[in-house]
């Protein structure tokens, strides 16, 4: 699988119609928000001084019973597992941008990702949204295209807060930035997606972190007081249990 929403020069932006346009159906320009500019627009390797590798853990659980979407009732939910994720940082560039490889997932789950020679952006956060979109389309019978959208419009919102918050990394309290959505919450065909509906997508970076991606993760159900966790990728040395409803580690498959 490609990720549309990359491409290989320039920033880690989204080809046109993207995340970084006014969405599709908007007839004027759109000022970027600032959960767009946070996500994709900041220099994510500016804290990483000389060529590295950052890692990931990626964990994927099994949706919950009566769950399954009006649209797709046979789709065969998603097994729980863990992978690894990696971006290799191989050069800083003068811009501020870095030349990265990135390496999303392994054997049947692996999401090729090309490598970028001017990366704003961490590309590790749009491998997840393609993974999350590729499940969404099977789990629902949902169009690709139709849930990039959705994504889209939800960051692109002017409403959408970036939250400041503290995280554990490597052992201490670092500050950092939360940006939470609802994609389909408000859409008006959300009954075809049963509790996807709810979906939410939490995303947190901090400066303090090399390639500033400290975690993403997406919840169902997310007013609930334990809202289920769906899927999540934090980086080496955070804190995974911080996480609600976080089951133990699964061996990869």
């Amino acid at each position: 699988m490609r990720l549309p929403f990359l491409r290989r020069k320039g920033a880690v932006l989204i080809v046109a119609g993207t995340l970084l346009a006014s969405a599709a159906g908007i007839g004027h320009a759109q000022e970027i928000s600032a959960a767009e500019k946070l996500l994709f627009l900041s220099n994510h390797f500016s804290n990483v001084s000389k060529p590295t590798k950052l890692s990931y853990t990626y964990r994927q659980l099994e949706t919950p019973p009566g769950i399954a979407a009006p649209e797709a009732p046979a789709a065969v939910a998603p097994t729980a597992f863990s992978d690894d994720v990696s971006v290799e940082v191989i050069k800083r560039n003068d811009d501020g941008t870095a030349v990265v490889a990135a390496h999303f997932l392994t054997g049947v789950h692996e999401i090729p990702i090309p490598s970028i020679d001017h990366a704003q952006g961490n590309p590790a956060i749009l491998g997840f949204l393609e993974r999350d979109i590729a499940e969404m389309k099977r789990l629902t019978g949902g169009a690709t295209g139709y849930f990039r959208k959705r994504i889209r419009l939800a960051l692109a919102a002017p409403v959408v807060p970036v939250k400041k918050i503290e995280v554990n990394y490597d052992g201490k309290q670092i500050a950092a930035q939360e940006v939470t959505i609802h994609p389909y919450r408000d859409d008006p065909l959300k009954d075809r997606f049963g509790k996807f509906a709810d979906k939410s997508y939490v995303f947190v970076v901090s400066d303090a972190v090399p390639g500033s991606l400290y975690r993403v993760y997406t919840t169902l159900n997310p007013d609930k007081a334990a809202p289920a966790l769906d899927a999540s990728m934090t980086i080496a040395r955070g804190d995974a249990t911080a996480l609600k409803n976080a089951p133990l580690v699964v061996g990869k498959k």
